[in-house]
């Protein structure tokens, strides 16, 4: 009895192994298969004269009544303006103003800090040796 069990889990081992290498030659066809028709079909494009010349003259006046169809639903509107201000465009004082203020805010930021970390000449002297 033991010599027949361990035949057939020899029998189970080699068979799953078998099976194992054809599910992998398998997957390894397969993902070569896929590669080669990615490679084909990168290689052999269809040029866009080749494409009109297997549509048809009725293919080509529907699909060109379809395209005009969509665009004219997408065009949108435009405005055009030279020269004039908008509300979303600041003026030129305006524009100074937000390039120039950072350096106020900064100089007089660091001014005060410079005037309350140093001690005031008037009131204070150092120490003197007698």
């Amino acid at each position: 009895m033991d010599t027949n069990l361990t035949q057939l889990e020899g029998r189970a081992a080699s068979n799953a192994k078998r099976y194992g290498r054809i599910a992998a030659m398998v997957a390894g066809v397969a993902v070569v298969a896929g590669v080669g028709l990615l490679i084909y079909r990168r290689m052999r494009r269809p040029t866009l004269r080749d494409r009109i010349d297997d549509l048809s003259v009725e293919n080509l006046r529907s699909l060109a009544r379809e395209v005009s169809g969509r665009l004219k639903d997408r065009l949108p509107s435009v405005t055009v303006r030279v020269n004039e201000k908008t509300q979303e465009e600041p003026g030129t004082v305006e524009d100074i103003l937000r390039k120039v203020a950072p350096v106020l805010v900064g100089t007089a930021g660091s001014a005060l800090l410079e005037r309350i970390a140093s001690a005031p000449d008037d009131r204070y002297a150092a120490p003197q040796a007698e």
